[in-house]
């Protein structure tokens, strides 16, 4: 049986492969065992990507006319 690694952070490259992983189709348990870290590990980086794209997405909203900054944290 081989354990996973200790590793909690990934480099800023390593979550974009994870990020691209998932948006390819692969479950969060999937690229944690292809990467050799724990899924939580996988679920924090994906919900960090999750909300900065939501956040990015609010940036834009035209309200009454007007674009207004809009922030959103889940």
């Amino acid at each position: 049986m081989s354990r996973m690694s200790q590793r909690s952070d990934l480099t800023d490259s390593e979550a974009w492969i994870v990020v691209g992983r998932i948006e390819g189709g692969q479950t969060q348990a999937e690229v944690a065992q292809a990467i050799g870290v724990s899924q939580s590990v996988i679920s924090r980086i994906w919900n960090r990507f999750w909300r900065l794209e939501v956040q990015a997405e609010g940036q834009d909203k035209v309200v009454d006319g007007q674009q207004r900054p809009m922030k959103i944290v889940i």
